[in-house]
């Protein structure tokens, strides 16, 4: 598998390619599957649709990776908070029985995830990986807490630094992800991605406390478990900062796109992304395409988007993407 063999640190001339949500809103097939449920949260749990969706953009694009379709907020979901997704708003997230959540251990529902990777390995080519993936705890703590996306970070950060169940949510949601990652990777996920999609908004003297010790606790937790698991830690806009502090590790570490690569051009861990989602959108995408290749030319990476692939891509803009990285 390219992806293993990059997370490995192999250098070889042609770099493995997938694309974050490649399983989604810009596939025509994905929206007529979609059609087909009543709720967002109802399809991830939802084995034969999961696996259809997860297998969508390989057999269209030809990734070297399917990431299992899922949602990082299986986890408050199966900790007893509900979860809706609104149309035009995102997730909504029920008020909270924190005493039920911090006391209770989370529900055995999560391990219809589990089914359909191991059902997705099953369809997916043997070179191709399967990756899973888990929220970290501040970026799902952030939902929890808000009750959904937030408007002000400024103001959760200033809510949390003072309320006094912070601190065990996040050890609570170190457990539960770390536990959730194993059981992936034991069900036939070859790689684990741990998303911390607001790590940008934790303000630096907080960044140890609140993202790289929880990163940090939960990687050892799953090498406990399996010990040569491959990992990718995805910290949007804080590449640099995830690379000082967790590369003793021996993981990947994927790159946003508001980072310059040649800003880490020191760093021999392997590397993921980083094209802008708007220039793949717009088409403007080339030349930014022809320097990822010339930086990654000599060293282990990852060809990937910085953040999300955007609903309203072209089809015909991921197909010449993947055919410039192929070269």
């Amino acid at each position: 598998m390219k992806i293993i063999e990059n997370l490995n640190g192999h250098v070889g001339n042609k770099k493995p390619i997938w694309i974050m949500r490649q399983a989604g809103r810009y596939l025509p097939e994905y929206k007529a599957l979609r059609s087909k449920s009543k709720n967002f949260m109802g399809f991830c749990l939802n084995q034969d649709m999961v696996v259809e969706a997860t297998l969508q953009p390989i057999k269209r694009f030809d990734f070297d990776a399917a990431i299992v379709f899922s949602d990082i907020l299986v986890i408050p979901h199966f900790l007893g908070q509900g979860v809706h997704f609104k149309e035009g708003l995102g997730p909504v997230l029920d008020s909270a029985d924190w005493r039920e959540i911090l006391e209770t251990p989370i529900h055995d529902g999560i391990h219809i995830v589990y089914e359909s990777i191991k059902a997705v390995r099953l369809e997916l080519d043997p070179p191709k990986a399967l990756i899973g993936f888990v929220g970290c705890p501040w970026t799902i703590a952030s939902y929890m807490i808000n009750g959904g996306k937030t408007t002000s970070f400024e103001e959760l950060v200033k809510f949390s630094q003072t309320w006094p169940l912070f601190n065990k949510l996040m050890d609570k949601l170190v457990s539960v992800i770390a536990s959730h990652a194993v059981h992936q990777l034991r069900a036939g996920a070859n790689v684990v991605q741990l998303f911390e999609s607001w790590a940008a908004a934790v303000p630096v003297q907080l960044q140890q406390e609140w993202l790289f010790k929880p990163a940090e606790k939960i990687i050892q937790c799953i090498r406990e478990e399996v010990p040569y698991a491959h990992i990718i830690y995805y910290g949007k806009g804080v590449a640099a900062e995830a690379i000082k502090n967790l590369s003793h590790l021996n993981i990947g570490f994927g790159v946003s796109h508001d980072t310059d690569l040649n800003t880490l051009k020191d760093t021999t861990s392997c590397l993921q992304g980083n094209l802008d989602p708007h220039k793949l959108l717009d088409g403007s995408f080339k030349t930014d395409v022809l320097a990822i290749l010339e930086f990654s030319k000599d060293r282990p990476f990852i060809v990937n988007l910085g953040h999300g692939i955007l609903p309203e891509t072209p089809i015909a803009h991921v197909e010449e993407f993947v055919a410039m990285v192929r070269g």
